[in-house]
């Protein structure tokens, strides 16, 4: 009997290794990768000079002895060196990655979303953002040494809204099912525009509780219309805070150079929450940016499903600091703003007209108070004259 047992405690060891060798593989795997391209990345870096200044979500750092810094591009003069504080900044923002060995997504066998769930995992790392920014604010930033339940009540109920569980309002269980009701099957890549799609459905079932004040405005991005019309959100941010989700297609198979530099000018707006997007079958979140180069948290690292009883809140945070030029982003992607009120509003608007306006060319986001309606949608009300002019 006690052979048994010692059997079947040795064969539950065996299988859980073997359900953690896929992911183990797939982070090698890119792993690898990383060394490889690691070298040439950073001669590419140095070549476009990139400036001591970064952005992150409406907060500038200055950073020194960067790879890729451009003395030659500005002044010589001493740098305050911000990159600790940068780095901080980063870590504070939740990071949602690959999970496996989580309860198998209904109707299915899928126990991790290796391999497909990365722009879901990009987007619920933006919507994390847009309710730590309205639960703690923009300044709010967690301690390394910081245990879990010592902090916030409010950063353990937006955590553990994402935790990958059925019952979890976001976790990607409940992103799968939202994804079935826009026509999108278990286990397949979700674009920029599907997971806002996806984030629609699960808002307005009520996701983020009865005692949330935070509106969504989600617009289509098949109309491909770039536009934020300032008449809906007022009327939205009567009941509550903003946030409002962009999608965008800026180019053709990657973004047009003359939209770099509004890009990456957004990511100075205090509303800013950055954009989702990175490249065919491979999304990130990206928060900030350095002359035509943008950093991202990256959601391709497989781990396993922890027990929040466990309290490990760090394996959802990741000071890792990923760097690509925009040139080589995908052009479909999504900007997110978290709009406190009408003057926050206001601001925003001022902010995309200004930039428009001093970059020129086509804007990457436009501004209108609403949206036209079609000639051919319009209903006239026509009646005849006793000369038989149609009046209208």
């Amino acid at each position: 009997m006690q052979g048994g047992r010692g059997d079947e405690g040795l064969l539950d060891k065996v299988a859980r290794v073997g359900r953690a060798i896929p992911g183990a593989l797939y982070a090698l795997g890119r792993s690898v990768k990383s060394l490889l391209t690691m070298e040439a990345f950073s001669d590419m870096l140095q070549e476009h000079k990139l400036p001591h200044t970064v952005w992150l979500l409406g907060v500038r750092y200055t950073l020194a002895h960067q790879p890729g810094s451009a003395a030659g591009n500005e002044e010589a003069r001493p740098v305050i060196d911000e990159s600790q504080k940068f780095k901080m900044d980063m870590w504070s923002r939740m990071w949602f990655s690959y999970r496996y060995n989580f309860h198998p997504i209904a109707g299915t066998e899928l126990t991790t979303d290796t391999g497909w769930g990365c722009m879901i995992r990009s987007g619920q790392m933006m919507i994390a953002q847009a309710l730590v920014h309205h639960h703690l604010g923009r300044d709010w930033r967690l301690l390394h040494t910081s245990k879990y339940n010592e902090l916030p009540s409010d950063y353990r109920k937006v955590l553990e809204m994402f935790l990958d569980h059925p019952c979890a309002p976001l976790s990607i269980h409940s992103f799968v099912r939202a994804g079935q009701q826009v026509g999108k099957k278990a286990g397949t890549w979700f674009g920029p525009n599907t997971v806002c799609s996806a984030f629609s459905k699960l808002h307005a079932g009520g996701a983020l509780g009865s005692d949330s004040s935070l509106q969504l405005l989600a617009y289509d991005g098949n109309d491909g219309d770039n536009t934020i019309y300032t008449s809906e959100a007022r009327e939205l941010l009567q009941a509550g805070p903003l946030f409002i989700l962009l999608p965008t297609r800026l180019g053709v198979s990657a973004v047009d150079a003359s939209y770099i530099p509004k890009v990456a000018h957004v990511f100075s707006f205090p509303q800013s929450l950055g954009f989702i997007g990175g490249k065919p079958s491979s999304a990130h979140y990206f928060i900030a940016s350095q002359g035509e180069a943008v950093y991202y948290l990256d959601p391709h690292t497989p781990q396993p499903i922890i027990n929040i009883s466990d309290k490990d809140h760090r394996s959802f945070h990741s000071s890792a600091a990923h760097r690509m030029l925009l040139q080589h982003v995908d052009p479909s992607l999504t900007f997110g703003f978290y709009v406190k009120d009408e003057a926050d509003l206001s601001d925003l608007c001022d902010r995309l007209t200004t930039m428009n306006q001093a970059l020129g060319g086509y804007p990457a986001i436009s501004v209108a108070e609403k949206k036209s309606v079609p000639a051919a949608d319009l209903n006239f009300d026509e009646t005849e004259d006793d000369d038989g002019v149609i009046l209208i």
